[in-house]
């Protein structure tokens, strides 16, 4: 029967005995009920009595006591010292220590070559830490296929010994096909396993594969399950994704007014849901629509560097919707958008300097960012710069480019409310 009140008395008699094995389990049966510094020098004190009689699983404790000033004074570099005695000594879990010291020049002269073969040994003992780690090196170096291979191999044996961040990071080699063949289901299976383990980026990752159609059929209300629990714990993140999944009723009865509940408290603390919130508002979709409010969000949004964000703020601003008119500021925000490569930022440019909105109208300048805009795809700016090439109004004829640019253009995209950008047709022009 386990007893652990007996087994410190044991343990303490052996010690003052002087039994070197007796003075290590005194030690750490001290560490486990310390609740007062005076507790922690005592263990202490037991554990460099059996470190001092060459123990080196003590010699280990002692130098994580030591790193992390428990019972003792804090002193890194002894630490070091002392893992890579009790490395020497055979201990898997200093050589991690040992080997990451040797690797990053942590109070000994750099050394990445034999750094990793003290991970190496580690790992081949069945450390999934180490395991882990190698894998982290060979990822962080990626320099070729290889690599990533190397680091796969690594990360599996990290994951198969229950290790989470290596079955997370495993699973994303799988979804991007980085030193393994691309695999969605065994990139589930792997974020699966983390997500399960508690894993907050792994119940993300594996949320938006199931939303695309993955995942097992009890995986939705398992999903909705995490993000509920860590945002009832105060969790933004998983306040955000809750809102989104009620939303969408993913895994759970849809439930917009519940949705915007989480929704106003992410916001709080994250641009996206700032975003998302600002949607919401602006849509109307619990009560009437509030532009104010809506405005106010996207300007937060847009001013943390969400793209959508600037351009339905702009929009707003374009048209006066929730504040004043503001035309300068709206082809501001456009540009800044249109730079990092949003298309309906390009569109919108194009449309405003294509006349009717309060600037000197310019057809050329219209016309190159309707091109700009096609080209990253938008399908309205591919109509209207055949239409532009068609009818030559920026100068030269280009019927044969229109022509391409009318086969190209598919029907306009269903997109989300609040972030459309400005059209010439547009009835709030």
């Amino acid at each position: 029967m386990r007893d652990l009140e007996d087994a410190h008395r044991w343990y303490g008699l052996s010690a003052s005995g002087g039994c070197p094995q007796g003075a290590l389990g005194y030690a750490l049966s001290l560490l486990q009920r310390a609740s007062d510094e005076a507790t922690q020098r005592e263990a202490a004190v037991h554990l460099r009595r059996a470190a001092e009689a060459g123990l080196p699983t003590a010699i280990h404790l002692l130098g994580s006591v030591t790193e992390h000033g428990i019972g003792v004074t804090r002193d890194s570099h002894a630490a070091t010292e002392l893992y890579r005695r009790a490395a020497e000594g055979g201990v898997p879990a200093a050589q991690v220590q040992w080997g990451r010291a040797l690797i990053e020049g942590r109070h000994v002269r750099k050394d990445p070559i034999t750094g990793e073969s003290w991970l190496r040994r580690a790992a081949l003992a069945g450390d999934s830490e180490a395991a882990a780690a190698l894998g982290d090196l060979y990822s962080r170096n990626g320099a070729s296929s290889g690599d990533y291979a190397e680091a796969a191999i690594w990360y599996r044996k990290a994951a198969e010994s229950g290790h989470r961040a290596a079955a997370k990071a495993l699973g994303t080699l799988y979804l991007t096909g980085a030193g393994v063949a691309r695999d969605e289901s065994e990139a589930t299976n792997w974020l699966r396993i983390s997500a399960d383990a508690g894993d907050c980026s792994s119940q993300v990752d594996l949320a938006n594969l199931i939303l695309k159609g993955g995942g097992n059929a009890d995986d939705p209300s398992r999903i909705i399950g995490w993000f509920g629990q860590a945002a009832t714990a105060g969790d933004p993140v998983a306040a955000f994704n809750l809102g989104l999944c009620l939303v969408k009723g993913f895994g759970v009865a849809r439930d917009e007014a519940l949705a915007m509940q989480w929704m106003r408290w992410a916001a709080e603390a994250l641009p996206e849901a700032q975003h998302a919130y600002a949607q919401m508002l602006a849509e109307g979709v619990v009560a009437p629509a509030d532009p104010r409010g809506a405005r106010s969000w996207f300007h937060m949004a847009a001013d943390a560097g969400i793209m959508d964000a600037q351009v339905s703020l702009a929009e707003m601003m374009l048209n006066g919707r929730g504040g004043p008119r503001d035309i300068h500021g709206a082809v501001a925000l456009f540009e800044k958008a249109a730079a990092k490569g949003h298309g309906g930022a390009m569109f919108a440019l194009g449309a405003v300097h294509g006349g009717g909105h309060g600037l000197p109208t310019n057809r050329a300048v219209a016309e190159r960012w309707f091109h700009a805009a096609a080209e990253a795809g938008h399908a309205e700016a591919r109509l209207m710069l055949a239409k532009y090439l068609a009818d030559g109004v920026a100068g030269e004829r280009g019927r044969a480019e229109a022509r391409s640019c009318s086969e190209r253009a598919a029907p306009p995209a269903v997109t989300r409310p609040g972030s459309e950008a400005p059209g010439e047709n547009s009835k709030d022009m």
